[in-house]
């Protein structure tokens, strides 16, 4: 329920049109708001840091590594395939590196993102929150990206055995693993809003599950922006203002869902919602 004057009107729970076109939301936030900037690109730097600093690290230990393998070649062939041997540890480390530096990204970012998250708050006219502190917010980040991956990784894995026995069974579980990655993603999202707000894992669980369509809608919206892991990284911050607009859609819809988080209550909402709610 949204107040408008003296009347109060009620908001539709978002569905799965809402939660796909949420994207939209975050691209204009973050274009709307230049103060938001300078956060929105704190996750490819870090990401570019990470990546220089651990693959140059991977590259010297893997052709080390190998050097100290094969010792000193006395004739040309050995010469050659340690060479050879040197540049593919390096190209693996490089790889490692690159991979670590995906993991790390997103924990490391969560107080860039946690600044973005208030400005959408902020935007949304939601009362302000206590702020958590700068290693809170990293450990917020790590939870919410760990809590994810516990929850798609083995389902994924179980489905990739399906196939390498079965392969027909590919046109069931692409499809599967499609819906799994989705509401993983969204929930991962939804994390950073909630999170800071200090809702717990079960009422978190309930909203989701509460609002299915909206969440698988808004998964599958980033996991085709995602599917690339480097642009998954760098599209953080248009992922969690998006979450921080749906997430408080639907519970302007929900008014017994976490009824101690605020509501928004602008005189205004109904006949004319922000562009993060007019989706």
């Amino acid at each position: 329920m949204v107040r408008v004057g003296r009347v109060q009107r009620p908001l539709s729970r978002p569905g799965f049109r809402a939660g796909f076109g949420a994207v939209g939301s975050g691209f204009g936030f973050l274009l709307r708001t230049p103060r938001s900037w300078p956060y929105a690109w704190v996750p490819a730097g870090v990401l570019t840091l990470l990546t220089v600093v651990l693959s140059w690290a991977a590259v010297r230990g893997a052709r080390t590594l190998v050097a100290s393998w094969l010792g000193d070649a006395s004739t040309w062939y050995g010469r050659a395939a340690a060479g050879g041997l040197s540049w593919i540890g390096a190209i693996l480390g490089a790889l490692l590196g690159l991979l670590i530096a995906l993991m790390l990204t997103p924990p490391l970012s969560a107080p860039a993102l946690e600044k973005i998250v208030g400005m959408a708050e902020q935007s949304l006219e939601i009362p302000s929150r206590r702020p958590l502190g700068f290693f809170t917010e990293i450990w917020c980040g790590a939870r919410a990206q760990a809590v994810a991956a516990l929850f798609a990784v083995p389902i994924l894995a179980l489905l990739w055995a399906v196939e390498l026995a079965f392969a027909p069974a590919v046109f069931v579980t692409a499809p599967l693993g499609a819906l799994v990655s989705a509401l993983g993603l969204a929930w991962n999202l939804f994390d950073y809003p909630l999170t800071l707000r200090g809702v717990r894992m079960r009422d978190r669980l309930r909203l989701v599950m509460r609002n299915k369509a909206a969440a698988l809608g808004f998964g599958l919206a980033f996991a085709m922006l995602f599917w690339l892991p480097c642009l998954g990284v760098l599209l953080l911050p248009v992922g969690v203002a998006a979450a921080t607009a749906l997430v408080w859609r639907i519970l302007d819809a929900s008014p017994e869902l976490l009824p101690e988080l605020p509501r928004r209550v602008s005189a205004d909402v109904s006949s004319n919602p922000p562009p993060e709610l007019a989706r």
